[in-house]
């Protein structure tokens, strides 16, 4: 997990001053593979931000979140980092985080379309340390 997060912050220092360029990191869940490579669209996925919680999701559903991230006009979803899976695949990323699935201190974003279920992510977002 280190050289994952040191590459994050590679990403993030290198569009820090940038005004015309802009970067989203997409956390995937365990990609549910081979039974499962379709597009269930937004309405089936969950985002959350902090690396607390995790899940699984397809591929196909990765790609598609990424081209509708990579046309997004809106400024939330630029220079940020979230974690994607599928709503009824959801899971604590490790035993501490449990609390987390209750959704009170993460926001849990969900839409029936790509627009809604981007409408909460939050730009420059870091990782949640718990103390």
């Amino acid at each position: 997990m280190t050289n994952k997060r040191l590459g994050e912050l590679g990403v993030s220092d290198a569009f820090a001053k940038s005004t015309s360029s802009s970067y989203a990191i997409i956390r995937p869940g365990g990609l549910d593979e081979p039974k499962q490579n379709i597009i269930q669209g937004p309405s089936a996925l969950e985002i959350t931000q902090g690396d607390v919680l995790a899940g699984f999701v397809s591929r196909a559903d990765v790609a598609e979140v990424a081209v509708e991230m990579a046309l997004s006009k809106a400024s939330n979803v630029q220079n940020t980092a979230f974690e994607l899976y599928y709503q009824n695949k959801v899971v604590p990323v490790d035993g501490k985080y449990k609390k987390y699935l209750g959704g009170e201190e993460v926001d849990r974003l969900h839409g029936s379309t790509y627009e809604e279920l981007f409408k909460g992510i939050k730009s420059n977002f870091d990782y949640i340390v718990d103390a």
